[in-house]
């Protein structure tokens, strides 16, 4: 894409010199005040048809396209632009609006206010300051109008097949995010109906979402393993709901026991409590000594619970833990909230993943029952191709705790996804799908 940059004490002559070296059929980017009159950008006509094809019109579409070409002429769609630039525009439309006076420079720049445009940018600097700051401009409108076109191509896209328009609909309606469910609609079948769509659409998600069960069940495995994540996740109650999985299934002389939350008060008694219930005992480490000793002492077991401090995923403390944990090859199990925001849920993972040991063993979301949109998390866990342990939907000890079936977490996270108040309009639908493609 080759925009090009006029400066000419008016509109019109500026329009004259687009005309004269890019034709009549020029596209009008920018147009704004600069040093010694107006300033435009302008693109040629041939730039912008590369920059997106316009697919070819489909029978029983022309109708539909039209209303919606009145639509947008009755409600126009507002300038995001400043007030001394407009929208990328024809050469032709934007000649009709500077001869109406809507633009900047529709006359010749008096002479006070060629001289109060010099006054303003006496201190701007001379040489490389001007390049710069153009080749700033440029990239930024270079961006907008990436985003305009994806946005066109989006629009035409969802006129084309709008069950893929529909189903990108309720997945961001249902939490998850506006890439991910551009690039799983966008694989929809075109011959599907609705009734195939919405079980295409759960099949895919389904098959992104790695569960583990039967003998891959880290109860059934063994081994050692630390729940970690940030503050009030549920980490001590899943403790407890996993210890006694293992002490119904192999004893309670085969499971152990340790945490090293010394920080909140009571912690280490609630632990306690439920430890009393099952008949095992509690080992408490306060640093990586103390963690030693305590592995090796319990080299025995078939399966050892390690319950950490909660920490905000930006603690710098993270780090130190994860060292620690990676150094003595400790499993560990991601807590995820399903109540929490998306952008918090990829914070923490992103700092409990860390750079240390041998990454993440897995993930187990909590709070299922007190979560509205789920798949926030169940979209984190995709992405980042986390196994899922387990799920947990409620406070009760063990009850409350059961192995992840895709299919059904899937269904849950999409039930009622259409009917949500803060569903996107066909407009905000638009704009979001485009940032994405380009974000």
């Amino acid at each position: 894409m080759k925009v090009k940059r006029y400066v000419a004490p008016s509109s019109r002559e500026a329009m004259a010199q687009v005309k004269k070296e890019l034709g009549p059929d020029a596209v009008i980017l920018s147009n704004r005040a600069a040093p010694g009159g107006v300033e435009i950008l302008a693109l040629a006509q041939d730039d912008v048809a590369g920059l997106v094809a316009t697919p070819a019109p489909r029978p029983g579409l022309e109708e539909r396209a039209q209303r919606e070409r009145l639509q947008q002429q009755r409600n126009p769609v507002p300038r995001v632009l400043d007030q001394e630039a407009s929208a990328a525009l024809p050469l032709k439309q934007f000649a009709a609006r500077v001869e109406s006076g809507t633009v900047y420079g529709g006359a010749p720049a008096s002479p006070a206010r060629r001289a109060a445009v010099q006054a303003a940018t006496v201190n701007k600097p001379a040489a490389g300051g001007d390049d710069v700051d153009l080749r700033g401009e440029l990239q930024a409108m270079r961006r907008l109008v990436e985003r305009q076109f994806a946005s066109f191509a989006w629009g035409e896209e969802a006129r084309r097949h709008p069950l893929r328009a529909q189903l990108m609909r309720e997945l961001l309606a249902a939490g998850f995010s506006a890439p991910l469910g551009r690039k799983v609609s966008g694989g929809l079948p075109d011959d599907f109906s609705e009734v195939q769509a919405r079980q295409w659409l759960k099949s895919v998600l389904a098959r992104n979402l790695l569960c583990a069960g039967g003998s891959d069940n880290l109860v059934e495995r063994g081994g050692v393993y630390a729940l970690v994540g940030p503050t009030g996740v549920g980490k001590t109650t899943t403790v407890a709901k996993l210890a006694a999985r293992c002490v119904v299934r192999f004893g309670a002389q085969k499971l152990a026991l340790i945490t090293t939350d010394s920080y909140r008060i009571g912690a280490q008694d609630q632990l306690r409590i439920y430890a009393k219930i099952l008949g095992v005992a509690v080992h408490t480490v306060d640093d990586a000594t103390g963690l030693d000793h305590a592995l090796r002492s319990l080299s025995d077991k078939h399966l050892v619970l390690i319950d950490t401090v909660g920490m905000g995923q930006r603690d710098t403390r993270v780090a130190e833990q994860l060292a620690m944990f990676g150094e003595r090859r400790v499993n560990r199990i991601l807590m995820l909230n399903a109540t929490s925001q998306m952008e918090t849920l990829e914070d923490v993972v992103r700092a409990y993943q860390g750079t240390h040991g041998h990454g993440l063993a897995g993930a187990i979301i909590t709070k299922l029952d007190e979560s509205r949109r789920p798949g926030s998390a169940l979209d984190v866990v995709m992405r980042h191709k986390l196994k899922l342990a387990f799920v947990t939907d409620g406070q009760r000890v063990p009850e409350d705790i059961r192995p992840p079936v895709a299919a059904e977490l899937v269904t849950r996270a999409l039930e009622g996804a259409g009917e949500s108040p803060f569903a996107l309009e066909d407009a905000e639908l638009m704009l979001l799908t485009a940032a994405a493609a380009h974000g």
